[in-house]
């Protein structure tokens, strides 16, 4: 005879099944994303990976960079850049100090900036002698006239095609740990 059911054992065993896909795919999903960096090598050494478990209301499994080029390789640079549709913090960059005054904000190209101290989009304090002011330093990275790093990058959307691509792998663990778990275990019996 049945006489209750352990719901808080049965929901801690069933979270920390989760947890352990969750850890799984998020390892997974990383791994993928390293192999879809392209132009700031860096990045992958910046990836790094946390999970958060907050009890009976979310598991989740989050992958972060605390390199700032992991923005540039995401979304691209210079006039290859993708726009504030699918880049979500161009406009903020844009009306930042970081930006560029002499840069235009439709074509996005990279120019060289006045003369004078600037904060550049990592945060540090430069000097630029302001020899290239306005003048297009894609450009002349591309002819070879300049360091190659002024070259315009395209996306490559490391991250979003690094969970696309695990998607059904994503609903399948997650939908196994469910359906299989042992609901029946933890029925009381007399």
């Amino acid at each position: 005879m049945i006489i209750g059911y352990d719901a808080e054992r049965a929901t801690k065993d069933l979270e920390n099944k989760l947890a352990v896909e969750i850890t799984g795919l998020t390892k997974i999903i990383m791994l993928t994303a390293k192999t879809g960096i392209r132009y700031y090598p860096a990045v992958r050494e910046s990836l790094a990976m946390h999970m958060t478990v907050l009890a009976n209301q979310m598991i989740s499994g989050d992958i972060t960079a605390d390199y700032w080029q992991a923005w540039l390789e995401q979304f691209g640079k210079g006039s290859l850049m993708v726009g504030p549709s699918q880049n979500p913090g161009l406009i903020s960059y844009m009306n930042s100090e970081a930006w560029n005054k002499l840069r235009s904000k439709g074509s996005r190209v990279v120019v060289g900036r006045g003369r004078g101290k600037y904060r550049a989009i990592d945060g540090t304090v430069k000097q630029s002698k302001g020899a290239y002011a306005g003048v297009d330093l894609e450009e002349l990275a591309e002819r070879g006239d300049l360091d190659p790093s002024f070259k315009a990058t395209p996306p490559t959307y490391f991250m979003r095609i690094a969970l696309e691509s695990n998607r059904d792998r994503i609903l399948q663990g997650i939908s196994r740990v469910l359906t299989e778990f042992p609901y029946h275990r933890y029925f009381r019996l007399l």
